[in-house]
């Protein structure tokens, strides 16, 4: 259990409806929902009725409601005392950061990751724009200060390869591809996918190969790209539609991304996804704690 879900589930009480309170914090519905799911999972029990005209508090929910109130304001009043004595270890980390996202990593990882580095840093101020790879390795090679975060298939070794001189990629998570798809799909209730049995089916790009339509698989078989976009709406409906795939990783899993789809494992082992920290070699100490202590938080969540 965390501060944050406790958080979530006041803002959701309060606004009346997950979608409201999604608008409200500025996280997207699916990561808020499952945020809560999570907390009923780790309760065993449901903590919020939820139905088309919004949410009401189970006779569980209530208590845990109250609770929650009481905690996130004792948390409240603990940061506001040691603020108060000028040892608040919350307050030691200040300044600006610009952060360059895949949207796949912005979609799955990254709500639970600003609200959390929020909390410990709260008086960084950070700013997360969604771009290409190659978009977000221009951003950092221009302004030492930035940080991106990178998701891209090791197949794809062009991204790699042309890196400029001033800017590093440090590895920090590999993982394994899946396929997401309708359970209407005709493969759906496959426990594996070959490369062959998907081959047959139109496939969507979402951002992971960039505005050419780049992909994790390009170079070991021939798919039939019905689209490559950054629209998470769109791909959804198509999706739902039944015949079409998508790239999928266990982060989405974890999340709900796609939430209405199943994730079926690619059976290829020497192809995966690599998520990498891109930064400047020339950012100042102080920039690079700010790197530092943001990828920190990050990893607790890979």
């Amino acid at each position: 259990m965390k501060i944050e879900q406790l958080e979530f589930l006041i803002e959701v009480c309060r606004a009346g409806s997950i979608n409201a309170a999604s608008k409200k914090i500025f996280i997207s519905q699916q990561s808020l929902n499952q945020s809560l799911r999570s907390l009923e999972d780790e309760l065993g029990f449901t903590i919020l009725n939820r139905t088309k005209k919004g949410v009401t508090l189970s006779e569980q929910g209530v208590i845990v409601y109250n609770a929650a109130q009481a905690i996130v304001a004792r948390y409240g009043q603990m940061l506001d005392q040691l603020n108060a004595s000028g040892l608040n270890p919350l307050d030691s980390l200040s300044g600006k950061l610009n952060i360059h996202l895949s949207p796949m990593i912005s979609i799955s990882l990254m709500p639970s990751v600003y609200v959390d580095y929020m909390h410990t840093h709260p008086k960084v101020q950070v700013y997360l724009q969604e771009r290409y790879q190659d978009d977000i390795v221009a951003e950092v090679a221009q302004n030492p200060g930035d940080v991106g975060f990178v998701l891209i298939a090791n197949s794809l070794r062009y991204f790699v390869d042309n890196i400029p001189q001033n800017v590093e990629l440090k590895l920090l998570k590999s993982y394994p591809i899946y396929i997401a798809m309708s359970p209407r799909h005709p493969l759906a209730h496959q426990h594996h996918l070959s490369l062959t049995s998907i081959a047959d089916y139109p496939f969507i790009i979402f951002e992971t190969g960039g505005p050419k339509g780049e992909h994790a698989l390009q170079n070991v078989v021939d798919l039939h790209i019905l689209l490559s976009t950054n629209n998470y709406n769109m791909c959804r409906e198509l999706l739902n539609e039944g015949n079409t795939m998508i790239y999928s990783f266990q982060p989405y899993i974890r999340r709900g991304i796609f939430n209405d789809c199943v994730h079926i494992p690619l059976n290829i082992k020497d192809i995966t996804f690599q998520l990498y920290m891109v930064y400047n070699k020339k950012a100042s100490e102080d920039e690079k704690r700010l790197r530092e202590n943001f990828s920190a938080t990050l990893e607790n969540y890979l």
